[in-house]
């Protein structure tokens, strides 16, 4: 099994996250436009003056319209000034925004078309034709049926246009004859040879729109899990990433875990991860992290949205700070006892205790206010319909943070071992260090069954109080029965424990602001997947 775990508005509105594809697409597309068209307003503008005052317009087809050359090729500046104007002064809904580009990308494509029959003869505008179709049709996101229609236009319009104009225009029949004449060739010819080049131009554009569109539309898909909005990446490590996402509609902030199932555990992986995630969304302690919502992603993907946490988790406080006072450990062990005594009230173990598991936030002005994580790996003990979900020979947790009976395979694990788990969290963040750090994971497991940890005051010089270092041992039993027996037994302890200068929420709210200023504050899921300092904690496959 692999785990996925671990905006100012600028002139021209590009797509941003928005609630639905064609909102997406209308927003591109309205950002898209006012660039081009105001790129276009500027080229044509300075082509008009470099042609009225450098270049002389010789026309190579004598035709009463030669003296209004200047005039005719000035309608380029108008039709892009037009449609600058039109898209600048207001918002328009996404079908009228396509009205807009086909009517103007249209215009510009016939009129390149008329001036090359009326004024340049025999000569075929096939690359301003692609210049217009080509770059239409990779930047500017319309679907492709508009593509198609704007292709159709330009291959269509080479004939019907020489024709009207052959037809009625004097001086174009006598240069196609004066051109058969002098074997440069007939109008049938030009005709054929033209819109077969325009054809394949066209053909070309449109698939090049289908691609685009349709990777527009399955990247769309891939920032969206069911209600939620995908906005960016949090965190990201070997056990996989997290999410910072948006509710579609009330627009809550939410932090968004997928998991996804190895080849061929599909569906297995699947009802296992939506089996543990029911169990944890059933939970509502303060204490423990929310979940708002879950589903299925994909063909073996699965996700679940939970309350986004701004501060940092006890691996990280450590790592950062050093190692955590007596009174502080007692505070913060005590509202973790709290969310998993609700948890084994309702038959639930989490199985995955551990520093990056515990999270330090701020609620409602109170700081240093505790969060558990990732109930992922929770189990509910005795469940009858979870026969077959979890598979036998798996060693569940973090090797440094694992009860002996959960080593020995024992179908009795149950809330003790995760007291066992939050006695060694507790032995972390007193002295900075494990109570077993033996070279290998496997020799660190057998301590966890068979070595009896130092005491921390022999580890760390920090003073602690007897009290305490007891109650951190007594998690720490090898056998259930000898530990704390309920949370809420182990959590009166640590409250019970008397200290010269408790902690409090004065003390809290100022050690925040010196050290962790709200700037300052990551998410849940910025670097809960970073290895920590030393040897890195590998979950047992």
């Amino acid at each position: 099994m692999r785990s996925l775990n671990s905006i100012e508005r600028p002139l021209f509105r590009f797509a941003s996250t928005v609630t639905s594809f064609e909102e997406e697409q209308r927003e591109l597309l309205d950002g898209r436009l006012k660039l081009v068209f105001l790129l276009g307003f500027a080229i044509s503008l300075a082509v008009h003056f470099f042609y009225a005052s450098v270049v002389e317009l010789t026309p190579q087809v004598s035709t009463p319209l030669n003296q209004r050359i200047g005039l005719i090729y000035d309608l380029y500046l108008i039709s892009m000034g037009v449609a600058t104007a039109l898209v600048f002064v207001r918002r328009w809904s996404l079908r009228y925004l396509l009205a807009i580009d086909y009517t103007t990308m249209s215009f510009v494509v016939l009129l390149s078309l008329f001036i090359a029959v009326v004024f340049d003869g025999n000569e075929i505008p096939a690359f301003g034709i692609s210049l217009i179709l080509f770059i239409h049709a990779a930047f500017i996101p319309v679907p492709i049926a508009s593509q198609f229609g704007l292709a159709a236009t330009a291959t269509l319009g080479l004939p019907a246009i020489a024709a009207i104009c052959y037809a009625l225009i004097p001086g174009v029949q006598e240069y196609w004859a004066t051109s058969a004449a002098e074997d440069r060739g007939t109008f049938e010819t030009f005709l054929l040879e033209g819109t077969f080049q325009i054809a394949i131009l066209a053909v070309v554009s449109v698939l090049i729109t289908k691609a685009l569109y349709h990777l527009r539309r399955s990247l769309h898909k891939a920032k969206r899990l069911g209600n939620y909005l995908i906005k960016g990446e949090l965190g990201k490590g070997g056990m996989g990433q997290v999410y910072i996402a948006e509710h579609a509609l009330i627009c809550r902030p939410a932090a968004v875990k997928v998991m996804e199932a190895e080849p061929g555990e599909g569906p297995a992986s699947l009802a296992r991860f939506e089996r543990e995630v029911r169990l944890s969304a059933t939970l509502t302690h303060p204490n423990t992290i929310m979940i708002y919502d879950y589903g299925r992603g994909g063909r073996d993907t699965f996700y679940y949205a939970m309350e986004y946490l701004e501060g940092l988790d006890l691996q990280q406080l450590v790592e950062r700070f050093g190692p955590v006072s007596p009174e502080r450990t007692a505070f913060i062990l005590a509202q973790a006892c709290g969310s998993l005594a609700e948890a084994h009230s309702s038959g639930i173990v989490h199985r995955d205790v551990k520093p990056s598991n515990i999270f330090l936030t701020s609620r409602g002005g109170i700081y240093d206010f505790v969060k558990v994580l990732d109930f992922g790996l929770a189990k509910q003990i005795e469940s009858k319909d979870a026969g077959g979900l979890t598979q036998t020979g798996m060693l569940f947790g973090t090797p440094r943070y694992l009860s002996p009976e959960t080593v020995s395979g024992s179908e009795k694990v149950d809330g003790r071992g995760d007291l066992y788990c939050l006695g060694a969290v507790g032995y972390w963040m007193m002295t900075g260090k494990p109570p077993f750090d033996a070279g290998t994971c496997v020799d660190v497991i057998i301590d966890h069954v068979k070595t009896t940890p130092k005491r921390p005051s022999e580890v760390t010089e920090l003073p602690i109080p007897a009290e305490l270092e007891d109650i951190v041992l007594r998690c720490l039993e090898k056998k259930p029965e000898v530990r704390f027996q309920t949370a809420l037994e182990l959590e009166s302890a640590l409250k019970s424990v008397p200290f010269a200068e408790p902690w409090t929420r004065k003390k809290a709210a100022e050690w925040w602001e010196l050290h962790l200023p709200e700037s300052s504050r990551q998410p849940v899921g910025s670097a809960s997947f970073e290895e920590p300092s030393g040897k890195p904690e590998i979950p047992v496959p």
